[in-house]
């Protein structure tokens, strides 16, 4: 199954998301509020294009299922965005720069559209699997440290309920669906995508937490070919 050389090639870098600040402080109820409202604002924006994408990718999928798993998935990810994002933001006074998609932010978002308009289905849906996988595991690691009236316990829950697991599990299906009839080369892209998708993860987190440009983040990202 594909989905174990994806999930094995990633290993470092989900170790360094593990222990970013924000996750960090996330579990132990730290983590400062504008920092959290900061990630949060760019996560709408983030899920409202991610929403997009999957349209776009559903349409290139080659069985009919897999069609409308990836439009429900579209449907879900505006769900969040209203439901969970919505009802925290609207709690607080939004800047106007937090309106508008951060660099870090930007750089995720059109790796996502240029993958799902231009490269074979097969790479665009390993592109758009981190936000699944990844999303689940730091949810669960997050969960091994519970505490008790952690201010985040909401968001934190939104990613450990079991229709949520349910769609990761799906996803990861559907990725190893392809891989079975992928060529070698296909294989070797859509490990490439998936890499490069986590990476963009970690440095969503890595911008938000620090309110700051990715470029000015000591971090440089390569655009995979």
């Amino acid at each position: 199954m594909i989905f174990n050389e994806l999930r094995d090639t990633v290993a470092d870098i989900m170790t360094n998301i593990y222990s970013l600040p924000f996750n960090q402080e996330l579990a132990n109820g730290s983590l400062p509020l504008a920092k959290f409202i900061f990630y949060l604002a760019q996560d709408a924006l983030y899920l409202t294009a991610f929403s997009e994408a999957l349209v776009l990718t559903a349409g290139k999928l080659p069985h009919a299922h897999q069609t409308e798993l990836f439009m429900q998935f579209s449907e879900n990810a505006i769900k969040a965005e209203r439901t969970l994002h919505c009802n925290i933001l609207k709690k607080h006074q939004i800047a106007d720069h937090l309106r508008e998609p951060s660099p870090f932010c930007s750089k995720y978002i059109n790796y996502l559209f240029k993958m799902a308009n231009t490269a074979a289905v097969e790479e665009a849906v390993a592109s758009l699997l981190p936000c699944f996988w990844v999303y689940q595991q730091v949810g669960q690691n997050v969960l091994a440290k519970k505490i008790e009236n952690n201010p985040y316990q909401s968001w934190i829950d939104f990613y450990l309920n079991p229709e949520f697991n349910t769609s990761v599990d799906l996803a990861i299906t559907t990725i190893n669906e392809l891989g079975n009839t992928a060529s070698a080369r296909t294989k070797a892209k859509m490990i490439t995508a998936f890499k490069y998708a986590t990476q963009l993860e970690q440095h969503f987190w890595q911008g938000a937490y620090a309110q700051e440009k990715l470029e000015t983040a000591g971090v440089v990202l390569v655009n995979p070919k």
